[in-house]
């Protein structure tokens, strides 16, 4: 079976959507299949992991809005000029593309998998996934796609596969915190990382007895500027574009941190957060969060103040025994297995 990916990354965009793809990419590969990754928008270093895995990137440079009708018969043509013989799936993951995109790719793939979380625009596809959290998600798709087999929630999570393999070693947490992670996603374009640095540094935080690990992607913009405050400190550590976000994560005992795709890996780890939402989509998420009793929604970044992260770091009320058994609970790490059994078994 041969495969092509459609997703994007940037500064703006985030890395998440390519690396949830990624991750699908590599089983995908591991098993047998030919994945191709086509994009419009692509950091380096996110070039030469696709290519790491075996899968062959593929830029477009297309000059039409990315969704729009001209860039789908653009990209269908390129495409089908470059790899001859079709595609058995296509996914898709790009909250710029809806139908009128989708439906000219049935000349380029024979059946597609959308991702998406908005549920704010209309699918042509076979199956739709959606990998957050609802109180109720059987109708959120029902009138937005030509009757998509659709798989939803985090059990479907796309989660590398070092989440699975380090959740073995989940220990439980006590009550204690004694080790927090701070990480907003591989760009954090609003710079919470900092912001919260500083706040916790103004009430003295960082020289006490908590350590602190600070997780940030190689395009986070201030990366200089962070090494100056992690040199000036003893209990920090700084980690860039890490392969053991798993293992980061199964060290601390609460993070401070951004909703999105980072919510299932932190929750496959049992490890609750301190919420602070950079993006208008990671709002529900961190609410859903907060109703379970795992996490603490501090509010869209924009609304969160210095003394807010302080606070509720210091005073922290949660019971972490059993709000880190909770999330555990809620992601088992075989999202990518279970996905791809739907790609394998869909008609």
């Amino acid at each position: 079976m041969k495969f092509l990916i459609r997703a994007d990354a940037s500064v703006a965009i985030g890395t998440g959507h390519v690396m949830r793809c990624l991750a699908l990419a590599k089983s995908l590969i591991i098993s047998g299949r030919e994945v191709v990754f086509v994009f419009q928008q692509m950091p380096d270093h996110l070039v030469e992991k696709i290519k790491q895995i075996g899968c062959i990137p593929f830029y477009l440079n297309s000059k039409f809005p990315v969704g729009s009708i001209e860039d789908a018969v653009y990209v269908s043509s390129k495409v089908n000029n470059a790899f001859q013989n079709g595609f058995d799936w296509m996914i898709i993951d790009h909250y710029q593309i809806s139908d009128i995109w989708e439906k000219e790719m049935s000349r380029t793939a024979k059946k597609l998998l959308v991702i998406d979380d908005l549920a704010n625009r209309a699918h042509i596809c076979n199956i739709l996934l959606d990998q957050n959290l609802y109180e109720i998600s059987d109708s959120r798709y029902n009138e937005l796609t030509n009757n998509a087999k659709q798989l939803i929630g985090p059990s479907y999570a796309l989660l590398r596969d070092e989440f699975h393999q380090e959740r073995q070693k989940v220990k439980t947490r006590s009550d204690t915190i004694r080790r927090v992670l701070v990480t907003f996603g591989g760009t954090d374009p609003t710079n919470e990382t900092l912001k919260s640095l500083y706040a916790l540094d103004k009430e003295g935080l960082l020289d006490s007895n908590l350590d602190f690990d600070i997780l940030v992607g190689q395009s986070y913009a201030h990366l200089n500027e962070l090494r100056k405050i992690v040199d000036s400190k003893k209990r920090l550590s700084l980690h860039i574009q890490s392969n053991s976000v798993a293992a980061i994560m199964n060290k601390a005992d609460l993070a401070i941190c951004s909703g999105g795709t980072l919510t299932w890996e932190r929750y496959c780890m049992g490890l609750p957060g301190l919420v602070i939402a950079v993006a208008e989509n990671q709002i529900h998420n961190a609410i859903m969060g907060e109703k379970l009793g795992i996490d603490r929604f501090l509010g869209f970044h924009s609304d969160v103040h210095d003394l807010d992260i302080v606070n509720n770091l210091k005073d922290y009320e949660g019971d972490l025994k059993n709000d880190s058994l909770t999330a555990f609970n809620i992601v088992d790490g075989r999202g990518v297995e279970k996905v791809i059994k739907n790609l394998e078994y869909t008609i």
